[in-house]
C-alpha cells in the first residue's frame, strides 16, 4: 500500500509538473500570439456630392462592389432602396485613412444623370456624403489568411448557433465535457461509425493552435489538459472569439481561409455582421469539414449540411418554424468562385505593389495586417472589364478573326489627380498572368504625333493651328545609306494642309516634314516633358511612332495633354494604415508643369478635331456631342497594333488591341481599339460644354491658307484658337474698300495694319504691373492723344473748302456727296470711340496700380471688359 501510495504521489507530482509545463506553453503562446495577416486592400470610397454627374448603373455597380443589399424598409447598415429616381442608402461604419465615419443614412435623387437633393437622415441638406470603401482583396497570396473579429462584433445568432451545433455545454463545462463525450460515444455506437465528436469548442481551439490534425492518444490527452488550463486563465467570450477567428473554413489554392470573418467575405462577399440566418448556418456547417462541404464543388452536400444546422437552430429556439421553412427553401446564395478571388484585380494590384515596395517590405505586406487605401473605382473597373471582354469577342466575330486570338489592355486615369481608376491587363480581367497594361511594350504608331505638333505650337511666332504644312512625298537618307520614305494611308498626298487638319487626318508625310523641320531632339524633349521616361530612338521614324511604350506610359502622356500641360504622376496608392486603422502614411499627388497652358490648349483643340472630322469621327455617333472628347488613333506597320488614346474633361483612357505573337490583326486604331474606348467613355459621366481656353488664347476666323478674315469686311472662314503671340497675315479678300483708303489714312485709321490682322499681344504673367507693359501702355496713350489732337484740327473752319475735284456728271456728284457724308459720320463715330478707349485705358491702368499696391483684393476686382482672357 505504501508503495502504491508513493507511486500515486509521484504520478500526481509528475502530472502537476507536466501541467505546469503545459500551462507555461499555453500562456506564452496565447499572450504573445499575433496573427500574421496579409495587407487588405480597399477601393476608393464613392463620395456623393450635390450636383455631381452619376449614372444609375454606375451607382448599382458601386453597391454591388460594397455588397449592399436592396431592401425596403432599411433595417441595418449595408442596405439601400429606390423609389423612382429617389434613393435611400444606409452606409456601414468604416475606418477611412483620415478617420472613422459611423453608420448613417442619406437620401438623394438622380435625374438626368445628376445627383440632387442630398439630405441626411434628419432631412437636412448636406453637400457630400462618403460611403464606405469596398474591399478588393489582399496582397501576396498564399499561406494563412483571416480577418479577425472582436467578440463585440460577432452576431449573437452566429455565436449561439455555433454553440448549439458544436458544443451545447460550452457555457457550463471547464474545458472538457464528460456528457458530450458520452453523447458522442452513444451516437457513434448506434451509427456503427464515427458520426459525432466529443471535443468541446475549447479543445478544438487548442488543437487548432497547438497541434496538427493527426489523431493520437497523446494528442487527445494534451488537448484535454490544455483545454482545462485555458478555461482557468481565460473567459468564455475570449475563448469563443478565438475559436471563431481560428477555425479553418476553406481553401483557395495555397491560400487557407481561417475564421468566420474572412469566410463571410470569401463565400458571400459580405461583412460578418450582415449575414442572414441561412448564410450563417452554412458557415457553421463548414466547420465540420470545409473541403467535404465545399459549396462550389459539392453544392448538394453543402445544402444538406446547411439545412441540418437550420434544424438545430429551430430546435434550440434560435429561429421560428416559419423562418426555418423560409430559409430552408432558399438556395445557397454563395458568390461565384471567381468573385471570391484573393486578388480580383491583378493588373491594378501589380501596379499597387510597385508603388508600395519602396516603403514596405515583403514580410510587412504579407504579415502586418496593413490596410491599403487605393484609387480604384469599382464601377469604372467593371465597365472597363466588360467593354474589353465583350468588344474583343465581337470584333473577332465581325472581322472574321480567329476566336480568342486578340488580346487587349486598358488604363483609365483621372485627369486632375492622376488617380488610376481602372486597369485591365488581359481579356480575362481576373487572370493573374501577363499584365499587358504594364508590361507589353508595343510600337505606338500615330499616338506619338501630338508631340510633334505640340513642339510646333510652342513656337507661336512660326506655327499656329492654321499654318499650312506640306503633305507631299519626303525622302530621308541616313548615314548608313538607308532611305526613309513614309507614305500616307492609301498612298495619297494632300498638298498644303492646315496644321490642325494634318493632325486630325493623321497625315504621315506632313507630320514627318514638320518633325524634321523642328528637329528630332526637340520632339524627343517634348515627349519627355509629356511624362514619358522610356527609351526614345534618335531616328526619323520616331516621328511616326517607332517608339515602344506600354498602355500605362501612354496614359500618363495623354493625361498631361488632357490636364492642360500639367503632368500628374499616375498613382494607385492613397494611404496606408496599420491593422488597427491608425494612419501610417499618406501619399500625395505629385505633379510638374511640362507644357505651357496655351500650346496645350491649342493641341487639345486639334485632338478634338480628330473626333469631329478626323480618324476618330466614327466614335462620335455613340458619344454625347456636348462633351469635349479628344484623342488620337494609332496603327502600326502591317496592322499589328491597334491603339486609341483619348480623354474627356475629366478622364483619360487608353486602349491597346493586338496579338501576343505580334502577328497581323487587320485592324486600324479606328476599327479596333477605338470601338472599345468609345464603349467605355459612352457609359462614364462627363462634364458637358466646351473647355474654357486659358489666358493667352483668342479665337479668330481664318481661310484655308491660314490668313485672318476680318469679320468687319468679310464673312466665312474657320474659327480657330490662336496664341496672343501669333501674328496672322490678313486675307487679301478682307481688306475693305480700298477706294477710300486715303480717307482712313487721313484720320490715321490703322485697321489695315491692326484690325484686319490678328494683333500680337504681349502677356503679363501674374497680377502685378509689368514695367515693360507699363511703358507700352504709355506709348498707346500718347498715340491716342495724338489721334484726338489731329481729329480736333480737322474740325477747324475751312477744312470743308478743300477741293474734292468731283466729276462734272451731276448724278456722280450726288453719289460722291452721299459717300462723303457717310465717311464724315463714320469719322465722328470713330473719334468718339477713340475717346472712350482712352478713358478705358486710363481706368485699367489705375486698377492695375491699385491691385499691385494691394488696395483692391483680387477676388473683388472688377474683371476686364471681354473677360479674363482679354487681359493685356
Amino acid at each position: 500500500m505504501v508503495r502504491l501510495g508513493l507511486l500515486a504521489l509521484v504520478g500526481v507530482l509528475a502530472l502537476a509538473a507536466y501541467m505546469v509545463y503545459l500551462d507555461v506553453q499555453l500562456r506564452e503562446r496565447l499572450d504573445s500570439r499575433q496573427y500574421q495577416l496579409p495587407a487588405r486592400v480597399f477601393a476608393r470610397p464613392l463620395v456623393l456630392r450635390e450636383g455631381m454627374a452619376l449614372r444609375p448603373d454606375e451607382l448599382m455597380a458601386e453597391f454591388d462592389a460594397l455588397s449592399y443589399r436592396e431592401k425596403k424598409p432599411l433595417t441595418e447598415p449595408g442596405q439601400w432602396h429606390r423609389e423612382g429616381m429617389e434613393f435611400r442608402v444606409w452606409r456601414r461604419d468604416f475606418a477611412h485613412a483620415d478617420g472613422r465615419e459611423p453608420a448613417a443614412q442619406v437620401t438623394f435623387r438622380l435625374r438626368n444623370d445628376e445627383l440632387s437633393n442630398l439630405r441626411d437622415e434628419a432631412g437636412n441638406k448636406i453637400r457630400e456624403f462618403r460611403l464606405d470603401a469596398a474591399p478588393i482583396g489582399t496582397l501576396l497570396g498564399g499561406g494563412d489568411d483571416r480577418n479577425p473579429v472582436r467578440f463585440a462584433d460577432i452576431p449573437p445568432l452566429l455565436a449561439n448557433t455555433l454553440i448549439a451545433v458544436e458544443d451545447q455545454d460550452f457555457l457550463h463545462h471547464f474545458g472538457v465535457s464528460p456528457r458530450g463525450i458520452a453523447r458522442a460515444m452513444i451516437a457513434n455506437i448506434k451509427a456503427g461509425a464515427v458520426v459525432q465528436g466529443g471535443s468541446t469548442i475549447t479543445q478544438q481551439l487548442v488543437k487548432n493552435i497547438f497541434f496538427d490534425h493527426k489523431p493520437s492518444l497523446q494528442r487527445k490527452i494534451n488537448e484535454a489538459l490544455m483545454a482545462i488550463l485555458m478555461e482557468l486563465h481565460y473567459e468564455k467570450p475570449y475563448i469563443l472569439q478565438e475559436y471563431i477567428n481560428e477555425v479553418w473554413l476553406g481553401q483557395q489554392g495555397s491560400r487557407a481561409i481561417y475564421g468566420f470573418g474572412l469566410a463571410s467575405e470569401f463565400y458571400f462577399q459580405k461583412p460578418l455582421d450582415t449575414l442572414e440566418p441561412h448564410e450563417m448556418a452554412l458557415l457553421v456547417g463548414l466547420a465540420k469539414g470545409a473541403s467535404y462541404y465545399n459549396p462550389w464543388r459539392h453544392p448538394k452536400r453543402a445544402l444538406e449540411r446547411r439545412n441540418t444546422v437550420l434544424e438545430v437552430m429551430k430546435e434550440q429556439g434560435l429561429i421560428t418554424a416559419e423562418q426555418y421553412e423560409d430559409y430552408r427553401a432558399r438556395p445557397l446564395d454563395v458568390a461565384s468562385a471567381g468573385a471570391a478571388a484573393q486578388n480580383p484585380y491583378p493588373a491594378f494590384t501589380e501596379r499597387l505593389l510597385e508603388e508600395l515596395r519602396p516603403y514596405y517590405s515583403y514580410e510587412e505586406l504579407r504579415t502586418a495586417g496593413l490596410r491599403i487605401y487605393t484609387t480604384l473605382s469599382p464601377s469604372v473597373q467593371k465597365l472597363a472589364e466588360d467593354a474589353v471582354s465583350e468588344r474583343a469577342e465581337q470584333i473577332e466575330k465581325d472581322r472574321g478573326i480567329q476566336a480568342d486570338s486578340l488580346q487587349a489592355a486598358t488604363v483609365l486615369l483621372d485627369n486632375n489627380s492622376g488617380n488610376v481608376l481602372a486597369m485591365v491587363g488581359d481579356r480575362r480581367p481576373n487572370y493573374p498572368g501577363f499584365n499587358r497594361a504594364l508590361e507589353a511594350r508595343r510600337q505606338v504608331g500615330s499616338l506619338i504625333k501630338p508631340a510633334v505638333f505640340l513642339t510646333a505650337l510652342e513656337r507661336p511666332d512660326q506655327y499656329s493651328l492654321a499654318t499650312p504644312i506640306e503633305d507631299a512625298p519626303i525622302r530621308v537618307e541616313g548615314d548608313n545609306g538607308q532611305v526613309w520614305m513614309p507614305s500616307n494611308f492609301g498612298n495619297r498626298s494632300h498638298g498644303p494642309t492646315p496644321l490642325y487638319l494634318a493632325l486630325a487626318k493623321s497625315y504621315n508625310q506632313a507630320t514627318a516634314r514638320l518633325g524634321l523641320d523642328l528637329g528630332l531632339e526637340n520632339v524627343r524633349q517634348t515627349i519627355r516633358r509629356l511624362g514619358v521616361q522610356a527609351d526614345l530612338p534618335r531616328v526619323p521614324a520616331m516621328l511616326l511612332g517607332a517608339v515602344e511604350l506600354t498602355p500605362f506610359e501612354v496614359a500618363g502622356m495623354y493625361q498631361t495633354m488632357a490636364n492642360g500641360g500639367e503632368h500628374v504622376e499616375p498613382r494607385t496608392l492613397l494611404a496606408v494604415a496599420n491593422a488597427d486603422g491608425e494612419q501610417v502614411q499618406r501619399f500625395r499627388r505629385r505633379s510638374n508643369r511640362g507644357v505651357d497652358a496655351v500650346p496645350a490648349y491649342l493641341l487639345r483643340f486639334a485632338l478634338e478635331e480628330v473626333m469631329r472630322e478626323g480618324t476618330g469621327k466614327s466614335a462620335m455617333r455613340r458619344l454625347p456631342s456636348s462633351v469635349a472628347f479628344a484623342g488620337k488613333t494609332g496603327t502600326t506597320n502591317d496592322y499589328r497594333d491597334s491603339w486609341f488614346a483619348g480623354f474627356s474633361p475629366d478622364v483619360t483612357a487608353v486602349v491597346w488591341l493586338g496579338r501576343d505573337d505580334n502577328e497581323r490583326t487587320s485592324l486600324t486604331g479606328a476599327t479596333g481599339a477605338l470601338t472599345i474606348w468609345a464603349e467605355i467613355m459612352r457609359k462614364l459621366p462627363h462634364r458637358h460644354g466646351r473647355v474654357e481656353p486659358p489666358r493667352g488664347v483668342e479665337y479668330k476666323p481664318v481661310n484655308e491658307r491660314g490668313q485672318y478674315m476680318n469679320p468687319e469686311y468679310c464673312e466665312g472662314g474657320t474659327e480657330l484658337p490662336f496664341s496672343y503671340e501669333t501674328k496672322l497675315e490678313p486675307a487679301p479678300e478682307c481688306r475693305g474698300r480700298e477706294r477710300f483708303r486715303w480717307f482712313r489714312d487721313l484720320f490715321g485709321d490703322d485697321r489695315d495694319s491692326q484690325d484686319e490682322t490678328a494683333p500680337r499681344q504681349e502677356m503679363t504673367p501674374g497680377w502685378g504691373v509689368d514695367p515693360e507693359e507699363e511703358q507700352r501702355q504709355r506709348e498707346r496713350e500718347r498715340q491716342l492723344q495724338e489721334q484726338l489732337r489731329r481729329d480736333d484740327e480737322l474740325q477747324q473752319p475751312g477744312w470743308e473748302d478743300e477741293p474734292l475735284q468731283l466729276p462734272p456728271d451731276e448724278e456722280e456728284e450726288i453719289r460722291q456727296e452721299d459717300l462723303w457724308q457717310q465717311e464724315e459720320r463714320r469719322a465722328e463715330e470713330e473719334r468718339r470711340l477713340l475717346q472712350e478707349r482712352l478713358e478705358e485705358e486710363e481706368r485699367r491702368r489705375e486698377e492695375l496700380r491699385r491691385r499691385d499696391e494691394g488696395d483692391v483684393p483680387v477676388e473683388e476686382a472688377e474683371p476686364w471688359p471681354g473677360g479674363e482672357d482679354q487681359w493685356p
